[in-house]
């Protein structure tokens, strides 16, 4: 990967990650119509993922005036040469992403190639925006267009000052790829009285709505970084999961189940739930 951004990693979710890059030929019938209750299928990340890797790359060229300000036409053939099949399989190959690809055996050779490589590297573009969030795209897509190009936030963030850019740009860098936290300043809310974090929150009307990607982009307009901690016990025929949903380093909501997206999504529960974010 040499000369190449670090690879965001979509942390922290093992069943989206293998969603991603399962091929159509190892799912039945049944499986193509389900719906994820935080992305729905894959066919929906790659759909955003298309969307949002045409923005990132239009707001690259916009921005980047290393050659002069671009005309329209001139950010459309660059748009078009850098989404074409053969740059996306130079970054699949590059990423070592190929590998990851899972397929019937005769269904290997063509999901690794044309144009189902494409596919796949929006299906990773779409879980990335899914969980981290514009900005994480927008910055690691423009240093993939031009390594020494100083951070472009995503559209509507790129009035930040070029120091708060690199300091954003840098933080993602971290191994948890979480958003960035606020500053110093800005404190979580309160706790409801008499209830440390950990304990069992009551359930407040509205609140069983609420979903995972309800919950990450609520904390991230709120300017927390949130992150989910998993671990597993038991048998592997039948484990038993417990996840914490930690935001700015402090436990606000657990979950406990026989995977873990549920556990998962019962821990973002809780935790928006005692935030207060179900009241509206």
């Amino acid at each position: 990967m040499a000369g190449l951004p670090p690879l965001p990693k979509i942390e922290g979710d093992l069943d989206c990650l293998l969603d991603v890059f399962t091929h159509d030929s190892l799912r039945d019938e049944g499986e193509m119509g389900q719906m994820n209750n935080d992305y729905g299928n894959t066919a929906r990340l790659r759909e955003v993922g298309e969307r949002v890797l045409e923005l990132a790359v239009t707001f690259h060229y916009y921005n980047d005036s290393q050659d002069g300000m671009l005309t329209a036409e001139e950010i459309v053939m660059r748009r078009q040469e850098a989404l074409s099949n053969d740059k996306i399989n130079h970054w699949m190959d590059a990423y070592e992403l190929k590998a990851k690809i899972k397929a019937a055996p005769s269904e290997r050779a063509a999901a690794r190639s044309s144009p189902e490589l494409n596919n796949f590297f929006k299906k990773y573009v779409g879980a990335i925006y899914v969980r981290q969030g514009m900005d994480v795209v927008q910055t690691w897509i423009s240093r993939l267009l031009n390594p020494d190009i100083e951070p472009i936030l995503a559209p509507g963030r790129h009035t930040s000052p070029p120091q708060q850019q690199h300091q954003h740009y840098q933080q993602q860098q971290d191994v948890t790829m979480a958003p960035p936290p606020p500053p110093p300043t800005t404190a979580p809310p309160p706790m409801p009285a008499g209830a440390p974090p950990g304990t069992p929150a009551p359930m407040i009307p509205g609140g069983n709505g609420v979903t995972l990607s309800l919950m990450n982009q609520t904390a991230m307009q709120k300017g927390f970084a949130v992150n989910y901690d998993a671990s597993q016990t038991g048998p592997p025929h039948a484990p038993t999961w417990s996840v914490r949903c930690i935001l700015n380093g402090n436990e606000y909501g657990t979950g406990t189940g026989t995977s873990q997206k549920k556990a998962k999504e019962l821990a973002a529960k809780e935790a928006f739930e005692r935030l207060g974010w179900a009241r509206g």
